[in-house]
C-alpha cells in the first residue's frame, strides 16, 4: 500500500512565496531548495508573483 505524500513547506521571506513540496520523504533545507531551483529552471513556469503559493510534487 502506498504511503500519502509528505507536505514539506519553504518560504521566501523576500518575495513572500510559499513553497508547498509534496515528496516521499521528508526533506531537508537543500533538497528543498534543489526542487524549487529546478522547479524555476522549466521556462514554461511563469515567474512567482509576490504573495503566491506554489505547489510543486518531488521526482525522487
Amino acid at each position: 500500500m502506498e504511503k500519502p505524500p509528505v507536505r514539506n513547506v519553504i518560504r521566501d521571506t523576500r518575495r513572500e512565496i510559499k513553497y508547498l513540496i509534496f515528496a516521499n520523504k521528508e526533506l531537508n533545507r537543500e533538497e528543498m531548495l534543489k526542487e524549487i531551483r529546478k522547479f524555476n529552471s522549466v521556462t514554461y513556469n511563469i515567474r512567482q508573483k509576490t504573495g503566491a503559493i506554489v505547489e510543486i510534487i518531488a521526482e525522487d
